[in-house]
């Protein structure tokens, strides 16, 4: 098989040049990509346990918790016990968090478009729907939108 051939190789490519175009974007915030996801959950459903994000985002718990932790620090994250199970921690966004979240997520949605401009909308939607069927496949978990509204 050419390697031009090879869709992993093709995947591989195109995750590499949309990850750097999101990062350059992003960086003036100081906020990371798996940050980025992080955020985005939280603006969707504000007191999500790191469990849950880590579920979500097909990350591990101890990068959700790094994660976390970096946000926390500078101020964009607060967690709180849950009241319910009060070993659950949930995770919410500060109003600076909020802000932050909002800008960030205009500018990886730039970013986003940078990237995919090349694709009518409806190729953008068969390769959004391709991609969704191999995570499932390969992960066990249903992709969960992560939209934004702005």
């Amino acid at each position: 098989m050419e390697l031009t051939e090879n869709t992993l190789w093709l995947l591989k490519q195109a995750f590499y040049f949309s990850l750097t175009t999101v990062n350059e974007a992003v960086k003036q915030h100081g906020v990371s990509t798996a940050q980025i996801g992080l955020l985005r959950q939280l603006t969707n459903e504000p007191g999500l346990s790191g469990a849950e994000l880590a579920r979500r985002l097909l990350i591990t718990p101890q990068g959700v918790q790094l994660a976390l932790t970096a946000l926390e620090k500078r101020g964009l994250v607060e967690r709180r016990q849950d009241p319910q199970h009060g070993r659950i921690l949930q995770a919410f966004l500060t109003d600076e968090g909020k802000e932050v979240a909002q800008a960030v997520v205009s500018d990886a949605i730039a970013a986003h478009e940078q990237v995919f401009g090349v694709l009518t909308p409806e190729e953008h939607e068969t390769l959004r729907d391709l991609l969704s069927r191999v995570v499932e496949k390969g992960t066990g978990h249903e992709v969960i939108s992560d939209h934004v509204e702005l």
